[in-house]
């Protein structure tokens, strides 16, 4: 999968999309991830499954932190995560990427691109 991946083109959206599950108020957030991904090329599909699929697993477990990240993921770190993530299946991983899906995570994530997704769409139809 890696080697589909323009990691020029990805990098951005990952970046953008990780200040999400940061341990403060996101919405003040919204306005970048949204001209981030409106500027990337991926549909609203493909940006969700870049959310639920890529970004999550990686960051998702700093909700559960007590002092978590609040002022933005390193991206050197954030990137080689989620590559990491993506090559290889780690047991650990694959565990986090299913709760990600399955439980609370998904529900969090559920109400944030809600308000998102409408955004970027009508951004892109020129609305």
């Amino acid at each position: 999968m890696m080697s589909q991946i323009n990691l020029n083109k990805r990098k951005p959206v990952w970046v953008a999309l990780s200040d999400l599950f940061l341990d403060t108020d996101v919405t003040r957030y919204y306005e970048n991830i949204v001209r981030v991904c409106v500027e990337s090329d991926y549909s609203p599909e493909e940006i969700r499954l870049i959310l639920f699929d890529e970004v999550a697993p990686a960051v998702s477990k700093n909700l559960l932190s007590v002092a978590g990240e609040w002022s933005g993921f390193d991206k050197g770190w954030l990137i080689e995560e989620i590559i990491r993530g993506i090559r290889r299946k780690k047991p650990f991983f694959g565990f986090l990427n299913k709760w990600t899906k399955t439980i609370g995570i998904k529900h969090y994530l559920k109400e944030h691109w809600s308000v998102l997704e409408p955004r970027i769409v009508a951004l892109r139809d020129g609305a």
